[in-house]
């Protein structure tokens, strides 16, 4: 079986083959096709969004890698060509196209069909179940009549930006959704979504492989930093980073060494386009006026170790987003045992059982997020049963050879139909 899988971004292996710089996301894609490469009969070529332009055919461990280059404002059609060459070369049994982002994926199912070759499309997030989301849950319209500045600025590029950049992809996602025979999720959001744009389509499910240090950190009460939490991500308004901050004042009262640590750079004072500047100017203006700045760090670019390790350490993991899918970030959170504070959106839900493995709240309510985290701070009986809980979960839900397993089920099931 020779399966041709498509994916968003250069893995690690090919980009040290290559000698180029590699991207700290998506570590899954490597770390199930580290699985993958293991089942007896099973060819793996993995067609590669190369952002650079960068043309490439690499080999590592059993795995061959394939470039799709990519230049500014490419399209369906630019691609097809592409996508055909490379079906044609390969001749795989069955085409997988992760995510439904991108150009390529429309490329690639078109590609398929024409070469009359089975291909299963997978679910990231979905930009059509996302949309309404994009500004945050922000109070737009009252931010363009206030008499700040900072306000409306952020609040017209955050619309600017959800209507000018963000929808025109969602129709190609439409399409994309609806002309696929084959779909593979995870959740019971992605279900519904995926459902409502095409009820015909034949739906399998498999969870994610985490990357390996994740399955190695364990949490542990005695060697946390008090009052301290960790956040995977503040550069989009979508994160909801926003609504912690909110909670960050009431906390700070009760607990004034609280810490909270988020990875990736500040998303402000950055060379960012003008598009993505909006929601870093709000963030500031907003941990500014409510004088919380000391209380937040921002790590920059974590390795998946440093992740693992700083997971291990934290009081508390929160998920402040106001639409996901499946949040790797929750499951590694897990999956090391960190107890978990998470919004009620999307797929989340079905990752953890709320007061058993996690702690919810609505998404856009500050203070029951806030109250979420002192049940944590102030019970050491209750965080140590949810990191207990949370670990034995996630060990079932990312078991890395059971999904393999799944994975290659569904293919197989597939190529049988």
């Amino acid at each position: 079986m020779k399966i041709l899988w498509t994916v968003n971004l250069i893995p690690r292996p090919a980009a040290e083959e290559l000698g180029i710089k590699s991207d700290v996301l998506g570590g899954w894609v490597e770390s199930m096709a580290g699985q993958l490469r293991t089942v007896d009969g099973l060819k793996l070529v993995i067609a590669c969004k190369s952002d650079t332009g960068l043309d490439f055919t690499a080999q590592r461990d059993g795995v061959s890698y394939r470039a799709i280059p990519y230049r500014k404002n490419v399209s369906v059609g630019d691609l097809l060509p592409v996508c055909e060459k490379l079906i044609n070369e390969e001749r795989p049994d069955l085409v997988h196209i992760e995510g439904t982002e991108f150009p390529h994926a429309g490329a690639m199912l078109k590609a398929a069909k024409n070469a009359v070759v089975p291909a299963v499309v997978s679910m990231q997030g979905i930009l059509n179940g996302q949309y309404g989301y994009q500004c945050g849950l922000l109070p737009i319209d009252d931010m363009l009549l206030s008499a700040s500045p900072v306000k409306v600025f952020s609040a017209l590029t955050l619309h600017l930006r959800k209507t000018r950049w963000y929808a025109p992809r969602m129709k190609p996602e439409r399409e994309l959704i609806a002309n696929a025979e084959y779909i593979l999720g995870r959740t019971t959001w992605d279900r519904a979504h995926t459902y409502t744009l095409n009820p015909d389509a034949r739906y399998y499910s498999c969870p994610r492989v985490l990357r390996p240090p994740f399955y190695e950190a364990k949490w542990d009460i005695n060697a946390v930093e008090r009052h301290s939490l960790y956040v995977g991500n503040s550069y989009y308004a979508l994160k909801g980073f926003h609504f912690l901050v909110q909670a960050l004042p009431g906390l700070i009262r009760e607990y004034p060494d609280i810490k909270v640590y988020v990875a990736g750079h500040k998303p402000f004072g950055d060379k960012r386009s003008l598009l993505k500047k909006g929601y870093g100017a709000y963030l500031k203006y907003l941990i500014d006026s409510l004088g919380v700045a000391e209380h937040i760090v921002f790590t920059g670019t974590l390795t998946a170790d440093e992740v693992a390790k700083r997971l291990s350490t934290v009081n508390a993991y929160v998920l402040t987003s106001v639409a996901e899918n499946s949040p790797n970030t929750l499951g590694e959170a897990m999956l090391v045992g960190a107890p978990c504070v998470s919004s009620y959106v999307g797929g989340a839900p079905d990752m953890a059982v709320d007061g058993e493995e996690a702690l919810f709240y609505r998404s856009d309510d500050p203070a029951m997020l806030a109250w979420r985290i002192k049940q944590i701070f102030d019970d050491d009986a209750l965080a140590v049963r949810l990191s207990q809980n949370a670990g034995m979960k996630a060990a079932r839900t990312h078991d890395a050879a059971n999904n393999a397993r799944t994975l290659y089920n569904v293919y197989l099931e597939i190529l049988k139909r």
